[in-house]
């Protein structure tokens, strides 16, 4: 029988269903995809929540954080940049770096010469739909320190952790960067 968890976001209630993960660990199957609703209202909030944060530019990964990263861009009137799962013919020149995440596994990801010079010397805000456990975010800050820019904040729509480590306030500190999110998903 399938179970499902009711997740209460900024005045909506979805259901997820309750999935395995590759590795075997169990999560509520979020995905804000095509969700327009619980877009605009988490990015809303996000925006709001950076507007302390200087910064010039958002990254973001294939596919998941695309949608959220967009909707960011264009609250805060910045352009972003995504890392694709995938070398494009269009791509000039693209340059890989690795990943990782909890529900993907391992990745590489690349992004075009032309595109990575905008986040050259810039302050990035680093947006995704979820953060868990910090693989994706670890990769990040190692692709930006690679690359020679710099990751000044995170903001995603949900917090992944155990209940024990929910608190009031929805922004956590992460490796001395702060990662600002709308609300929690229990790791089950």
């Amino acid at each position: 029988m399938q179970k499902y968890y009711k997740l209460k976001l900024l005045d909506l209630e979805k259901k997820l269903p309750v999935l395995p993960t590759p590795s075997g660990q169990k999560i509520a199957g979020f995905n804000c995809v095509g969700d327009m609703e619980l877009l605009t209202r988490s990015a809303q909030k996000l925006v709001d929540d950076l507007k302390g944060i200087k910064y010039d530019i958002i990254l973001t990964t294939e596919l998941k954080g695309l949608p959220i990263a967009q909707e960011v861009a264009r609250l805060s009137n910045k352009n972003y940049i995504c890392l694709r799962k995938e070398a494009k013919c269009y791509m000039l020149d693209p340059v890989s770096t690795s990943g990782e995440s909890i529900t993907s596994g391992k990745s590489t990801y690349y992004v075009s010469k032309n595109e990575l010079e905008q986040l050259k010397n810039s302050n990035v805000v680093f947006v995704d739909d979820v953060f868990s456990t910090g693989s994706t975010f670890d990769s990040m800050i190692n692709f930006a320190n690679a690359q020679k820019f710099k990751i000044v904040a995170g903001a995603t729509i949900l917090r992944e952790c155990k209940s024990e480590d929910i608190n009031k306030k929805n922004m956590i500190v992460y490796k001395d960067i702060p990662i600002y999110f709308c609300g929690y998903l229990p790791l089950m």
